[in-house]
């Protein structure tokens, strides 16, 4: 798991395969789902586009949930500041 509830600002790296991309034109933001193995985790990306199904890819960004209800998280995800692409 990447963080418990209330642990937000953590700074993680990620390596694994995007299993599924979604954006709509003229929206900033962009999200993608990469399974490293272990689990799949959503990433948040606002650069130009995210990277397509099946691409190998290392995220590194920081942990962030949308909402925290009576200490569970909500919608955690992993907010890109970073993404390279593996081969």
């Amino acid at each position: 798991r990447l963080a418990a509830a209330g642990q937000s600002a953590v700074h993680v790296a990620i390596d694994g395969v995007v299993t599924s991309s979604w954006g709509l034109p003229l929206v900033p933001f962009k999200l993608y789902k990469v399974d490293d193995g272990t689990g799949e985790v959503t990433v948040l990306s606002q650069g130009g586009r995210a990277p397509t199904r099946g691409a190998h890819v290392r995220v590194t960004g920081r942990v962030s949930d949308v909402a925290t209800f009576g200490g569970s998280s909500v919608g955690l995800h992993i907010k890109e500041t970073d993404l390279d692409f593996r081969r």
